[in-house]
Parts: structure tokens; C-alpha cells; sequence
């Protein structure tokens, strides 16, 4: 999604009173709660924040609750999940921080395992959910470059130390 600001929340550009302030958040929701079928039993939210309270105390009870507009959300996914395969053309390339807070590193592995030969993954030691050019790691910086640039990919996975 185009980000107006340039800055990491996506705020529209202060002084342009054609965007609506709201239109970032606005279409990433629609992407969000289009792409899954979001419960919409209050109920079962509830009886997830209890459980994940006594199982994570720090952050579950926040995590398990209804945190997105997605349970109410006024449409349903208009076709079902595209199911990843290693069949396609092998021109992926995956970059993940090892500690995102946002998008956790299973998932990830998770990605790159169905794909199969397709893609490459590049980890970057360091944490946050933004990579490319936010954290300045330069061998995960590079690679990206370089594959935006060429199309050319590492041979095998990398994993790119902390700077």
C-alpha cells in the first residue's frame, strides 16, 4: 500500500486535503478482515482473553480480544485462501526479522517450507516488523537491493548477523 507520509504509521501528508487522513488504516483493514473469515461470537473473544490471560500474562488477554474491526466487519472473503504450493515460478524472495513482534518467525518458516525451491528467505538478527532500509542492516539491506535491482537471489537462505 502507497504510504502518503513516508513514515512507518502511513499518516496522510499534512496539508493534502484530498486524502482522507483514515485512508491507510481504512484499506488495511479492508485487506485484513477481507482475507479471513473473522468470528463474530463475543462470546468466545471473552472466553479467549480469560484463557490467554492465565496462560500469557503480559500481553494474551489484549492479543486474544477483539482488537480489529474484522468481527463485525460488513462483508465476508469473496474466494477462498490460495493455497501456497511449490508449484510456480521460483522468483520469491523472503525478508524477516528474527524477532518481529508483529509477524513471528514461525510463520514465516511456515511460508518459506510450503513454497518449497521457489523462494529464498533472508533472516536479519534484530527485532521490530520493518526491515528493508528501517534498521540499516546492511548484509539484509543488500541482498534486497540487489535482488529489487537484478532479480537475482541468494543460492540458499541467508541469515544476516546483527550489525
Amino acid at each position: 500500500m502507497p504510504n502518503p507520509s513516508g513514515g512507518a504509521e502511513g499518516g496522510a501528508a499534512t496539508g493534502s486535503s484530498d486524502i482522507p487522513t483514515d485512508n491507510y488504516i481504512a484499506s488495511q483493514m479492508h485487506v485484513i478482515c477481507n482475507d479471513s473469515n473473522w468470528s463474530e461470537d463475543v462470546a468466545a473473544y471473552a472466553r479467549n482473553v480469560e484463557e490467554d490471560r492465565a496462560k500469557f500474562p503480559m500481553f494474551g488477554a489484549a492479543g486474544a480480544d477483539i482488537i480489529t474491526p474484522c468481527a463485525f466487519w460488513p462483508s465476508e472473503p469473496v474466494e477462498p485462501p490460495v493455497k501456497i504450493t511449490d508449484e510456480g515460478p521460483s522468483n520469491i524472495l523472503m525478508l524477516h526479522n528474527l524477532r518481529d513482534n508483529a509477524t513471528p518467525l514461525s510463520g514465516a518458516r511456515e511460508m518459506r517450507a510450503a513454497l518449497g525451491d521457489r523462494a529464498r528467505m533472508v533472516t536479519a538478527d534484530q527485532g521490530g516488523h520493518l526491515a528493508y532500509k528501517y534498521l540499516g542492516n546492511k548484509c539484509a539491506d543488500d541482498i534486497v537491493t540487489k535482488f529489487l535491482l537484478t532479480g537475482e537471489r541468494p543460492e540458499k537462505d541467508t541469515a544476516c548477523e546483527k550489525n
